[in-house]
């Protein structure tokens, strides 16, 4: 039988042969804040009540303790910790995300963290596991999107390329690694978009599933298993049934030159990136012209059709976070109030806030073929908020910050993990992690830096 030499395939070598002398100076520093990006939001996740049920549930039933879950006391099995650390890490849409391929690769850090920690492995090893696994999903992304969102579906990517890496951390060559991710197909979820949007508290599952899909396809091909060495590429594969063209030279287009990770944006806002010009334009208007929240009369937003599509969605005083975290309007009015959106917008007291959901009551949301034209090389947004005695203020964002092209600063993702860290594992453990994530990699074991990121 002659060795397969499909798209699967070309991936799988990609990831095997990948070293970290291979890796340019800004991959590497990429790579480094994209995990201390990971670290935090996790560690904020876990302090919300959805992600504590998860985790009692999990806790409940026992696991060997291979791997830690961030934020908790406890270790347990390499896939729950994975499927733990995906849920904390999604629940309060503070995680990065890939404009080009509509999803958050970052998903598949909690799978290679696990097996990452379980193996001994060092930081080296995890930077080197994460590029690998955010080159191979990317790639999987971009051609998934716009076709398997336009059908309804979560492009999927990320759980492919958790089986890569975590099947590299292993110590799977090219075979190995394709089979992981042909063993990840049977794990992988099928989430459709509309169940992601509509608020259910649930929701946080499918990141966490994600990451468990490819801690499992990698140990299933470790143990000896086959996986489907095509499918990503066959005809009846996962990509032509998701509504991506299964031949796509992107797929393995640029393969070692091109790093698709640096397009990867991070979150300066918690909540879904369709919210993020909306809100930052709100903030720089509230904070410019000093607006009293109760004097708002109404908040015009422009946007294009997938914002409103996905994050049109009125919320009520609420318990929960997640459906705050998908809602344009609340989104929007709390930026007003409080000239900021982080997890402190998504606290108890907050969701609860009556001037908040006062100015939420006033947001009103329209597409323009402007606004359409612009995406998705742009996220724009128009926002024009008049108050009741008649002056109107307009701010118009088309990058919102954290794009590679609006960067935010090292101050600011230092700021963003601290203020996330320090109230769960301590100031000090807090910022030894910070210095062992963005110092350069060595030989120090993933396993010291899980021992600090507990409560």
């Amino acid at each position: 039988m002659s060795e397969p030499t499909g798209a699967t395939s070309a991936l799988a070598g990609f990831a095997a042969g990948l070293r970290y002398d291979d890796l340019p100076e800004e991959v590497v520093a990429k790579a480094q804040v994209l995990l201390l990006d990971f670290f935090g939001v996790a560690l904020a996740g876990s302090r919300v009540p959805e992600i504590a049920a998860i985790t009692g549930l999990v806790r409940s039933r026992g696991g060997r303790p291979e791997a830690t879950v961030l934020g908790t006391d406890f270790a347990t099995s390499v896939p729950d910790a994975a499927y733990l650390n995906g849920c904390a890490s999604d629940v309060l849409e503070h995680q990065d995300g890939y404009r080009f391929g509509g999803f958050h690769p970052s998903h598949a850090l909690p799978a290679l963290l696990a097996v990452a920690e379980s193996t001994g492995a060092s930081l080296r090893d995890l930077v080197v596991a994460a590029v690998a696994a955010y080159e191979v999903a990317d790639r999987i992304g971009r051609v998934l999107h716009p076709g398997a969102t336009a059908k309804g579906w979560f492009p999927v990517a990320a759980g492919y390329g958790a089986a890569a890496g975590c099947a590299k951390l292993l110590g799977l060559d090219a075979a190995g690694i394709a089979s992981a991710m042909g063993a990840a197909g049977y794990f992988v979820p099928a989430v459709m978009i509309e169940q992601i949007f509509t608020g259910h508290t649930v929701k946080p599952a499918f990141a966490g599933q994600i990451a468990r899909s490819g801690v499992e396809g990698a140990l299933h091909a470790h143990a000896g298993l086959s996986g489907w060495p095509e499918v990503l590429e066959h005809p009846k594969g996962m990509i032509a049934l998701f509504g991506g063209a299964a031949g796509d030279p992107r797929l393995t287009d640029g393969l070692g030159t091109e790093w698709t990770i640096l397009e990867v944006h991070q979150k300066r806002f918690a909540g879904c990136r369709h919210t993020h010009g909306a809100a930052q334009a709100c903030v720089d208007l509230a904070t410019e012209h000093d607006l009293d929240p109760a004097e708002v009369a109404d908040i015009d937003v422009e946007t294009y059709d997938v914002a409103r599509i996905l994050v049109e969605r009125s919320v009520t005083p609420a318990e929960s976070a997640i459906p705050c975290t998908l809602s344009l309007p609340y989104v929007a009015a709390v930026a007003v109030v409080d000239r900021d959106v982080s997890g402190a917008q998504y606290a108890p007291g907050k969701l609860a806030d009556p001037l908040v959901h006062q100015v939420a009551s006033r947001v009103r949301i329209r597409v323009s073929d402007e606004m359409n034209a612009l995406y998705p090389e742009f996220t724009a947004t128009r926002v024009i908020v008049t108050t009741r005695g008649g002056e109107r203020y307009e701010s118009f964002v088309d990058l919102p910050a954290g794009d590679r092209r609006a960067p935010l600063s090292r101050e600011e993702l230092l700021g963003k993990f601290r203020g996330y860290a320090r109230p769960v594992t301590g100031e000090r453990a807090a910022d030894q992690a910070a210095d062992l994530v963005l110092s350069p990699p060595g030989g120090c074991a993933v396993r010291e830096l899980t021992a600090l990121l507990m409560a």
